[in-house]
């Protein structure tokens, strides 16, 4: 167990490592100068030089990217040149709004998925799965940026129920939740839809009707959780698709988290804000899928992770 959690935790950090490096690198190829955006209009060339000096990026690529990681090892994160702040206290007070947000999106999608699929499985012809049916298609169908127009259309400006924008409390989570939430829905149903039917007939759930059990102890209990198992798979894949959905509906709902902070600092070519966002969510990320496959073993005791 100790061993397979090191290479995890080792894996991780090469791949952290790769992106940072990455997205260090094309951010110096890309076009546009952080130093011409930040100085003022018409500037002379030499208050241009000076900015550019401020920010460091007069040296070379090389030694930016040495004092960019280590400053990292120290957990510096470097001073945001558009907001002149240190980076890592800019995403300390906007990570927790879009997490906030994410883990609302996704609460709402596996809710729906884990009780729309084993309806859906249990009576495949009935209302139940026809709307299991229409639903996948219609968020597989459906943009982030597009329903999030049409539900501050009718929502917010027509029925006045939520507010259109911005974050002044629970309400406010509302209409982006749901919106991100439709992007990774579809799958999680239709795979948990057909676990729940393989699972459905297979031989101790026919054991089990024949004990007398109550039908609803037998698929929400013996089969949902053997059915779970592709959904976590498919849960931590969709954690990548999760993130960009909450960048969209932050920008469309004007939401203060990491989405609407990372396209403030991409227009003005914040290079140490936009690598801070890139490595916050790559690790993010990761670490999630860390998790999800640690909790294979307490979920499905028939896997046992080898031991050296």
């Amino acid at each position: 167990m100790q061993s397979f959690v090191l290479g995890r935790v080792l894996q991780a950090a090469f791949i952290i490592f790769f992106i940072a490096v990455s997205v260090f690198l094309i951010l110096r190829l890309s076009a546009g100068d952080p130093a011409r955006i930040r100085a003022p209009v018409f500037a002379r060339p030499d208050v241009i030089e000076q900015y550019r000096k401020d920010f460091g990026t007069d040296r070379p690529v090389i030694a930016q990217l040495g004092s960019f990681f280590a400053g990292v090892a120290k957990g510096d994160l470097g001073n945001s040149f558009r907001f002149q702040e240190p980076v890592i206290d800019l995403i300390a007070r906007a990570l927790p709004k879009t997490l906030l947000l994410a883990a609302t999106a996704l609460a709402i999608s596996l809710t729906l998925a884990i009780v729309l699929g084993s309806m859906a499985a249990l009576r495949p012809n009935s209302f139940w799965g026809w709307l299991s049916s229409a639903l996948a298609a219609f968020g597989q169908a459906a943009p982030v940026f597009w329903f999030g127009v049409v539900l501050v259309l009718i929502f917010s400006i027509t029925l006045k129920w939520f507010p259109s924008g911005g974050f002044s409390g629970p309400l406010s989570l509302v209409l982006p939740a749901i919106a991100v939430s439709l992007s990774i829905l579809p799958t999680q149903l239709r795979v948990l839809r057909a676990a729940m039917e393989a699972t459905l007939r297979q031989d101790f759930i026919r054991t089990a009707h024949a004990f007398g059990l109550r039908e609803r102890r037998i698929v929400f209990v013996y089969a949902l959780r053997n059915a779970c198992l592709p959904l976590i798979t498919v849960t931590g894949v969709d954690i990548g698709y999760l993130l960009g959905g909450v960048i969209v509906a932050e920008v469309v709902f004007n939401f203060p988290g990491i989405g609407e902070l990372a396209l403030v600092a991409l227009n003005a070519r914040d290079y140490p804000l936009i690598q801070g966002i890139t490595i916050v969510t790559a690790t993010t990320f990761v670490l999630v899928n860390l998790l999800i496959d640690l909790l294979y073993g307490w979920i499905d005791p028939r896997i046992r992770l080898e031991q050296p």
